[in-house]
This record gives C-alpha cells, sequence and structure tokens, in this order.
C-alpha cells in the first residue's frame, strides 16, 4: 500500500520551525527565506487539514496537533540520517575498530596481525581491549572476538576457537612432600582459577575426584595474569595449550595430569550484520576465521 506523506520539503520546515519554534530560525538553519518557510508550513496545514501552529504577534507555539506530531517527524529524521551516516561509513571507511578479550589478543592474534597486513595494506585496526560481550548499539565497535557460548542477541556470532583445559603448575610442586604426581594431593594447593570456580569444578568432576572444594581459592580474571600467577607458583590454574603451550615447551610450567576439559564455551566471532556491509569488516572476519580452518 503507498504511503501517505506530506511534501519532503513542507516536513523539513515542520521540524525546523517546531524545534526552534520561530519561522525566521527555521529558515536561516535550512538556509531559506521566513516567508519560504511560513508557505510550507501553510502547504503542510492544508494537506494535513489541521493547524500546527498558533502564530501570535511575537511568538509561536505548536497546537495539540503539532505537539503530536513533531518528536515523531524529528524521530524519523534521526532514523534517516544515521542511516544515512553509517551507510557513508559503511562505503568508505577502510579504519575499522575491533575488540578483543585480552589473552586471546596477546596469545593467539598477536603474532599473526603481520599476516593480515601483508594481505590487506589498505585496511588500519583501531585494536581495543576488554572481557565484556560489545553491546554494539552503545560502543563505536565494528567488530569483536568474544568468550562465550555464542548466544549473543543481535549479532552474527561464529566460532573461531575452542580451548581444551587442563591442570598446569611449577615443576617445584612436582618435586616435594607433597608432589602433584597424585591428584588427591591437589587439595594441598591453592586453586587459581579464570572468572569464577565453574571450570575447576568441572574438570574435577571429569577427574572424578569428590573431595576436593572446587569453590575455594583465587579468582584471576585475566588469563594472562592468572598465567603469570602460576609461573611464580601462587597455586594450580587450568590451562589451554593456546595460552600455556610455550611455557610448557620452555618448561616453566608442566601438566602434571593428561585429563582435558572440553566445554561449550569458546572465541566467537561477533558482529552485527550489517556491520559486514563494510569490505574492510567482512575482510577481517573471513581472514580469522581462515586462520581458524
Amino acid at each position: 500500500m503507498a504511503r501517505r506523506l506530506p511534501p519532503l520539503n513542507s516536513l523539513k520546515c515542520f521540524e525546523a520551525a517546531g524545534r526552534l519554534l520561530s519561522f525566521t530560525r527555521a529558515g536561516k538553519e535550512l538556509n531559506v527565506t521566513q516567508a519560504a518557510v511560513s508557505h510550507q508550513i501553510k502547504v503542510i496545514e492544508e494537506d494535513l487539514g489541521v493547524s500546527l501552529f498558533i502564530r501570535y504577534p511575537r511568538r509561536l507555539a505548536l497546537t495539540e496537533q503539532g505537539k503530536a506530531l513533531l518528536p515523531e517527524v524529528m524521530e524519523a529524521f534521526d532514523k534517516v540520517s544515521s542511516a544515512v551516516a553509517a551507510l557513508s561509513k559503511v562505503q568508505t571507511s577502510n579504519t575499522i575498530s575491533v575488540r578483543l578479550a585480552p589473552s586471546f589478543a596477546a596469545k593467539w592474534l598477536s603474532p599473526r596481525l603481520k599476516y593480515f597486513w601483508l594481505q590487506y595494506p589498505e585496511i588500519d585496526l583501531c585494536l581495543y581491549h576488554a572481557h565484556p560481550a560489545v553491546d554494539f548499539d552503545r560502543e563505536e565497535i565494528d567488530i569483536a572476538v568474544t568468550y562465550g557460548k555464542g548466544d549473543w542477541p543481535g549479532v552474527v556470532a561464529d566460532p573461531l576457537l575452542s580451548l581444551d583445559f587442563f591442570p598446569v603448575c611449577p615443576p617445584s610442586f612436582m618435586d616435594n612432600d607433597k608432589p602433584l604426581t597424585q591428584l588427591d594431593n591437589l587439595r594441598y594447593y591453592t586453586l587459581l582459577h579464570d572468572a569464577n570456580f565453574e571450570c575447576w569444578n568441572d574438570w574435577l568432576k571429569l577427574a572424578g575426584v569428590e573431595d576436593i572444594n572446587a569453590n575455594k581459592g583465587t579468582i584471576i580474571d585475566d588469563t594472562n595474569v592468572l598465567i603469570q600467577a602460576t609461573v611464580d607458583g601462587q597455586g594450580v590454574a587450568l590451562g589451554s595449550m593456546t595460552f600455556v603451550g610455550d611455557l610448557l615447551e620452555s618448561g616453566r610450567l608442566v601438566r602434571p595430569f593428561d585429563i582435558s576439559l572440553n566445554n561449550d564455551f569458546a572465541y566467537y566471532v561477533v558482529c552485527p550484520s550489517a556491520h559486514l556491509k563494510n569490505p574492510a569488516v567482512k575482510a577481517f572476519k573471513d581472514w580469522l576465521l581462515g586462520l581458524a580452518e
């Protein structure tokens, strides 16, 4: 069904005059005369069959009908303005804003970024680091890599990297009077947790350990700091080969038990579908997923 709309020029003049409550100031904003604004207001009033303004000798006021119409027109113009601005950005920008989980960025992405720039020298990246999921409606972020279950509303989430978890500790924990050659000896060490107690609880259950309280220990919400605390001998952590492989190879950490936990969490490439209209955003996403493959 065809939309019934007043002339666009009349709507523009009404919005400006209603917002400023002045035909003269509306004319200056729109770069037309006061008389032209007045004429367009008469056009829209005749088209709608209602009066939108009360014209006093030295001031202007909106009628009840004008008060009802103005916020709707302002909101519609704001949406059009935002859409045009977003379209312009999509068409012209080769600089994209990327939000990354800090440990993922440090251990997995950073060593590989040089290959992105070799392939896409025309694309500039602004990299920001934080753990929480991005609120794309409020934050100026084009695309993100976030750890979770992939169930964030309003975005496209593609799995990028899953993790395996197993205990790691410094070598000194293997050669003392309570060596970590036995599962039961875990009770004598501080459990270091990443964000919450859930992962250690799941690992102990998988390992068949029932009499160690996993809801105790130290929570460290940054994996990089957690790993360093483990290297420093502050306790036993659950590590993943992605993040501790180099430390195991160098001997700064050891893996006392072979049991690995795989859960339903992973790193996801996340963004609203509309952001993929930007060729630079799509190129970065495709490059990330290509690496994972």
